[in-house]
């Protein structure tokens, strides 16, 4: 017989009728806000009694809040349909009790011990970047100005973290937190990563080998932004968290999307770890024939599908069109996909290949080759065969480990941007180290002991970099100071050419780890226009969205050692030497 349903009882009705109040007073909310008039108000609103101050790029905050209202009701059309639904309200049972059943399994005592060890370590290797209290990039703009910023490229979810994390909507430097909270982080990820490609236990070797994750070289520039570093960090947790549910379907596809969400607004670059992680383990199980192909192939599609519509929903709903520093979120085309992906694959290894040094690349091969004969060897495939499919998982899985990236039409080849690399590194090192295996676990040991020394290194060619851009600015401001004493002479504006270049420090590193030249940065903007402009109140930069820079032929009125000072009297050109 038919089940009949049983009527609501009044506590359900009033729980019913609330959230359908509650539903339409934010749908008209939502609409009302993606009408301009309404945006100028609310941008107001927040300028008199919020951040206390004039707002810039008015027609960015107008897109912010476009999105804010998309997404608003989009949660709440979700939100209606597992509440108000008969299907919906099944579903989201359905979901809660797998995963309160996946997660009554964990046995979280047993990740204490290894997150401590974990958090130590990388502690310990971000000594001599957090003692270089170098304002890494935006850093020093954001302490000055007090802005959040991450909005523009879509990263809503870094913007409200960053509130509670400053306790203030006015963001101030309160380095070395975030980065601290940022070694927790990516510990607790390390930890995480080793319980799911080791069935849960925990071994001294596979932990010593998933610290690769947070000491690779390229994942360190995450590590040096003083704003920015605990949200890069989350974006590759949350990209981790769902393999915890891949034995049942629902809970996994939940997880994934939702994760994949909270990836796409913490930091995009993360995208490669879940595509990784899902070739690692339905390669696992082929190898080691743990499921049958039937199921590996379920599994693969409910990734694939997660992976889809966490994306296509991200950029329909919240995703901004952005195109700053030379770089833009816009697609290929379709006629030049297959062309545009080779090409950026290419940019990608070439990047990759003249970024490392030589004893990284050759520890690295050596990892690779130690990870297709040990799989080779423990297969219960034809060994032959299981070598050939274990090249084609190392191959597959580098190229993906750069995530949406590479279907970019201009994507970005910042080292924060190629930690995907470093995942997989991750991942190869951990699986190898998971075997036992003495030569590997000696190669490990010495990949991540040059790790370690790296970032020490890095660290005080950042503190010798600060000091050097200091030197060089300090010349420059007396030699300006003198030349034009003048106040009113000081807001003329000031076009820099040249860079000031490396400190000795990195030119020195860089003969063997090129990277440092890549991860040291030099940018004209700001670490000499902002100290000039904003923290030494001198002068008025020019840069490429200002008017245009003044001629070249103005007349030279001071040449000095370390920089030459052209003026006709409105404007200044200065041209480092190095």
């Amino acid at each position: 017989m038919k089940e009949v349903e049983k009527p609501f009882s009044p506590g359900q009705r009033i729980w019913r009728y609330g959230v359908c109040f509650f539903s339409c007073a934010g749908i008209l909310c939502s609409t009302a806000v993606l009408f301009p008039e309404i945006q100028y108000r609310i941008i107001h609103l927040a300028e008199r009694y919020l951040i206390h101050r004039k707002v810039n790029f008015y027609a960015q905050w107008m897109h912010t809040l476009s999105v804010w209202a998309k997404g608003c009701l989009s949660l709440i059309v979700i939100f209606d349909f597992f509440t108000l639904s008969k299907k919906g309200r099944a579903l989201f049972r359905e979901i809660a009790e797998e995963l309160k059943i996946h997660v009554s399994k964990i046995n979280f005592s047993l990740f204490a011990r290894p997150f401590l060890f974990v958090s130590g370590v990388y502690l310990f290797g971000y000594t001599s970047i957090i003692r270089a209290n170098f304002s890494y990039v935006d850093d020093l703009a954001r302490a000055i100005e007090g802005y959040h910023g991450w909005n523009g490229w879509s990263r809503h979810l870094a913007d409200i973290l960053s509130t509670f994390i400053h306790a203030d909507p006015n963001l101030t430097d309160i380095s070395p937190l975030p980065q601290i909270l940022a070694a927790l982080i990516i510990g607790a990820c390390t930890v995480l990563l080793v319980y799911i490609l080791c069935n849960g236990e925990f071994s001294f070797t596979a932990l010593l080998a998933g610290v690769s994750l947070g000491l690779f070289p390229y994942f360190l520039e995450n590590i040096s932004y003083k704003f920015d570093a605990p949200y890069m960090a989350i974006s590759i947790f949350f990209s981790v968290v769902p393999f915890i549910f891949t034995g049942s379907k629902k809970a996994f596809v939940f997880s994934s999307i939702v994760s994949l969400l909270i990836m796409c607004m913490t930091y995009q670059a993360a995208s490669g770890i879940y595509i990784v992680l899902t070739i690692t383990l339905c390669y696992r199980d082929w190898n080691y024939k743990k499921r049958t192909h039937g199921e590996i192939l379920s599994f693969a599609a409910d990734a694939a599908f997660s992976f889809c519509f966490a994306m296509i929903f991200f950029r329909l709903i919240f995703m901004l069109p952005s195109s700053g520093s030379g770089l833009s979120t816009e697609m290929l085309p379709p006629d030049q996909l297959v062309r545009g992906t080779l090409l950026n694959w290419k940019n990608y290894i070439t990047t990759i290949h003249s970024d490392f040094g030589l004893i990284w690349k050759i520890l690295i091969v050596i990892l690779c080759v130690l990870f297709m004969a040990q799989a080779a060897g423990k297969s219960s495939h034809k060994k032959f065969f299981a070598f050939i499919v274990s090249f084609v998982f190392i191959v597959t899985s580098f190229f993906l480990s750069y995530g949406a990236y590479f279907l970019l039409k201009n994507p970005s080849y910042a080292p924060r941007a190629l930690f995907g690399f470093g995942v997989f590194t991750a991942v190869i090192s951990i699986c190898i180290a998971s075997g036992h295996s003495k030569p590997a676990a000696l190669c490990v040991f010495l990949l991540n002991w040059s790790f370690m020394v790296f970032a020490f290194s890095y660290g005080n060619a950042l503190a010798d970099q600060k000091r050097y851009t200091d030197f060089r600015v300090e010349i420059l401001l007396h030699d300006l100071s003198s030349l034009f004493p003048s106040r009113d002479k000081a807001k003329m504006s000031v076009d820099l050419e040249n860079m000031i270049g490396f400190g000795p420090v990195t030119e020195n590193i860089s003969e063997h780890y090129p990277v440092i030249k890549r991860l040291v940065p030099v940018n004209r903007y700001y670490h000499v226009y902002v100290y000039m402009s904003e923290y030494f109140h001198w002068g008025r930069g020019t840069s490429e969205t200002s008017p245009p820079p003044p001629p070249s032929d103005m007349p030279v009125v001071l040449d000095s050692y370390y920089h030459t000072v052209k003026s006709d009297g409105e404007h200044i050109r200065v041209l480092f030497k190095h």
